[in-house]
């Protein structure tokens, strides 16, 4: 079973559109986490200001926000006000299709076949799609691995310097985007070196001697299906330069703050110490696995993604066997095959755990997966070969029911990922939804859009925001408030003396646990009966000043 090069290039051409027509529709049909308002200020910020500077602590790298401004002036987009969650959110929809592209770079790697049933699964999987319709950094943090790691690769085959400068390039990409590039760079280095010792013990040398006609001729073929691999000094000397780059003008903003790449380094100490001693968000070591094969969170609910998972190991023994795989696609495959399971154990031994972060992995699971897939479908089609008729028979019959097997399992990842992405997409029975924003938060906005409309002041209200919770999202969902009429405050006394000479608020929003102390420093009458949810177990109460409230009423009923 061989595939041409043509044949494959139109599936993968096919598969991005098909992508694109999953992840695209309804960009605002759930409603924006926490972490992607607060991503979305960020980015208008930049458009607003034209600078960014790196907060060490906060936010990620600069890349996500850079990228974002072509989507924002295509939509003719001056101020956060104005902007909508297609125009954020459209950003990692182009990069988690982009996947599915790259492909091509490594299918002498993964083989054909085996490249295009990992661009189905990364076109179908529910964890794959999910991410991509979420506005944070991780599917441009997996789009920049696999860049680098493809670009590595091609290096490898060619030795061209183009390729060297291109990898650069893409690992500055991924430190650019979230410190947890680390991880994924470590997992490639202990990814290269296991699969050269494996290489070794099993063939009994890093590369194998093809003696030509002429002695004085003789060549070397290395561990990945190439010449002999150097130290290659000029060409890694290249792609530091390439990386480098990239990193000082990103974290620079273009040369105008140059702490940025400084700080940029010192922000390891603090998420290290986040990662090793999480106050939020510590999960057991198989927390990950859970969500991608066994998630159970109601009576009647049952999601898995334990199809892709299954051909993984699949995908990996075949690697790691003497003979499965042509000898290039052998050594890619083993290096992928142990730089996925390093990549899973890093992710494992960390007791921070956010569900976003299982991308980087799961994605390496994906593209095993594909090799697993395509081994069983060959060595199945292969045993039906037979001259016998009866044997020819039942072997047929094997490979069309290993065949039908592998259709029913994509079929189930296509039917998860339609109820987990448009039918639960902010629902507390979804794998993927974690401390998500509660739906009637955009009953909260329209509320505040229609006291805007009937404020007294030219349409301006002014909003205090009382709470020490974390009152995320709720700058996205007041960005048609000017600025400057918004204020925050976690403490009640604090908020009391900072707006004692001040008029008194038309919208004061706050939680419950300080409904008391707000209430008795509160000034003016106010009606007091909306709450609405904010996230899980965080509802808010929003007062609205009476005579405002009046308005608002008689605005709803005259329509």
């Amino acid at each position: 079973m061989n595939l041409s090069r043509v044949l494959v290039g139109a599936a993968l051409i096919g598969l991005i559109a098909a992508a694109l027509a999953i992840r695209a529709p309804r960009l605002d049909l759930r409603p924006m986490h926490g972490d992607e308002a607060n991503q979305a200020v960020k980015a208008a910020v930049l458009l607003e200001s034209g600078r960014y500077r790196y907060d060490p602590f906060e936010h990620h790298g600069p890349i996500l926000y850079w990228l974002t401004l072509p989507s924002l002036w295509l939509h003719g987009r001056t101020s956060l006000a104005e902007t909508t969650e297609f125009d954020f959110r459209i950003v990692p929809v182009v990069f988690g299709v982009g996947l599915i592209g790259l492909l091509w770079l490594v299918l002498d790697g993964l083989g054909r076949g085996a490249a295009v049933i990992a661009g189905l699964l990364t076109a179908i999987s529910p964890a794959m799609v999910f991410y991509s319709r979420y506005y944070i950094q991780e599917t441009l943090l997996v789009f920049f691995t696999l860049a680098a790691l493809a670009t590595g690769w091609r290096l490898a085959r060619s030795r061209k310097l183009v390729w060297a400068v291109l990898c650069g390039a893409c690992i500055g990409m991924m430190h650019a985007t979230k410190e947890t590039w680390v991880l994924s760079a470590a997992a490639a280095v202990a990814g290269g070196a296991l699969s050269l010792v494996w290489t070794r013990a099993r063939e009994g040398a890093w590369w194998q001697r093809h003696p030509a006609a002429d002695p004085a001729h003789e060549t070397h073929t290395d561990a990945w299906g190439t010449r002999r691999l150097g130290v290659w000094p000029g060409r890694l000397f290249a792609g530091l330069i390439a990386a480098g780059v990239v990193t000082l003008v990103l974290y620079s903003s273009f040369g105008r703050d140059w702490r940025g790449p400084l700080d940029s380094i010192s922000a390891f100490a603090v998420y290290v110490q986040r990662g090793s001693r999480p106050e939020l968000h510590a999960h057991p070591w198989y927390y990950y696995l859970e969500l991608l094969t066994a998630f159970r969170p109601a009576k009647g609910f049952f999601w898995s993604e334990g199809f892709v998972v299954g051909l993984a190991v699949i995908g990996g023994a075949v690697s790691l066997a003497h003979d499965g795989l042509a000898p290039p696609q052998r050594c890619f495959c083993r290096f992928l095959t142990f730089y996925t399971f390093a990549l899973t154990a890093l992710y494992a031994a960390i007791s921070y755990k956010t569900p976003w972060c299982l991308l980087s992995f799961f994605h390496g699971m994906i593209l095993l997966a594909g090799v697993g897939a395509w081994a069983v479908l060959r060595r199945a089609w292969t045993w039906s070969r037979e001259v016998r008729a009866w044997r020819f028979f039942f072997r047929s019959l094997a490979a069309g029911v290993v065949t039908a097997l592998l259709a029913v399992g994509a079929g189930h990842l296509g039917r998860e990922c339609y109820w987990l992405n448009f039918r639960l997409p902010a629902d507390y029975r979804n794998p993927y939804v974690y401390a998500h924003t509660s739906t009637s938060v955009k009953n909260l906005a329209r509320t505040i859009d229609g006291l805007a409309e009937v404020a007294p002041r030219a349409g301006q209200l002014t909003i205090h925001v009382v709470t020490p919770e974390n009152y995320w999202p709720l700058p996205w969902y007041v960005r048609r408030v000017s600025p400057e009429s918004v204020g925050y405050w976690h403490d009640p006394a604090d908020w009391a003396r900072d707006t004692a000479a001040l008029p008194a608020a038309d919208v004061v929003i706050l939680t419950a646990d300080v409904q008391d102390r707000v209430d008795a420093a509160l000034r003016g009458d106010y009606n007091r009966q909306m709450m609405y949810g904010l996230r899980p177990d965080v509802l808010v109460h929003v007062y609205v000043r009476e005579s405002l409230w009046t308005a608002f009423i008689a605005s709803r009923e005259q329509r």
